[in-house]
């Protein structure tokens, strides 16, 4: 006899229906500065989710500073982003009401924080939605790279203000957002002294009790 949808087995649980999902592992974004762009799973064309000229809507959630490396040749500070795609991003891109979580260094933080100072002046940033897209530059030598424009605005219809609801009770639950595949070789810079700061940017071994990388 075959089985119903109610009987049916789940071997990974399955997605909640009207709440906000969090995977037991993080679901990655490349925001992908190389080709522009968002990719999952890798940096290869078959990765890609977004066209270079295409913007994704997101609410952030949750920022993070890190120093270290994130498996490439950089080394220095990462701001780790988690966030939830807004209600009109396609599932093909993103999964619906999903916790995800990105990386960005250098210029795009800075971006990123810009973005936020801008959208206090009118309410809080948390409460809305920012829009992520890519700007096409040129480097010294004459190769191309994109950086990663932030923009904001309030939130508007039904969805949307139906989404703020989800995300105020998932965070009402005090939920623990890790990376721990993300974060493997990077310190958490939450929390830190200055000068805990200055031991692990200036390459110091030998660090005071610092506390464990969230």
């Amino acid at each position: 006899m075959s089985a119903n949808k109610s009987d049916s087995m789940s071997v990974f649980g399955v997605r909640p229906e009207n709440a906000i999902s969090l995977p037991n592992s993080a679901y990655s974004v490349r925001l992908n500065c190389k080709d522009g762009g968002l990719f999952v799973g890798g940096a290869q064309d078959i990765h890609r989710r977004t066209k270079s000229n295409e913007c994704v809507e997101v609410a952030i959630i949750r920022v993070v500073q890190f120093y270290g490396s994130l498996g490439l040749e950089y080394v220095g500070q990462w701001l780790q982003v988690f966030f939830v795609p807004g209600p009109n991003v396609d599932a093909k891109v993103l999964p619906k009401n999903t916790v995800c979580v990105f990386y960005i260094k250098k210029q795009n933080i800075a971006a990123l924080y810009n973005c936020v100072q801008d959208a206090m002046s009118e309410k809080d940033p948390g409460m809305g939605i920012f829009s992520i897209g890519f700007e096409k530059q040129s480097g010294r030598d004459g190769s191309a790279y994109y950086t990663v424009n932030f923009s904001w605005r309030e939130r508007s219809g039904a969805e949307e203000e139906k989404q703020l609801t989800l995300l105020s009770a998932f965070l009402g639950t005090n939920p623990t957002l890790i990376d721990l595949e993300g974060t493997r070789a990077m310190q958490c810079l939450e929390g830190l002294t200055p000068e805990q700061v200055s031991a692990i940017t200036s390459g110091a071994n030998n660090l005071p009790s610092l506390p464990p990388s969230r």
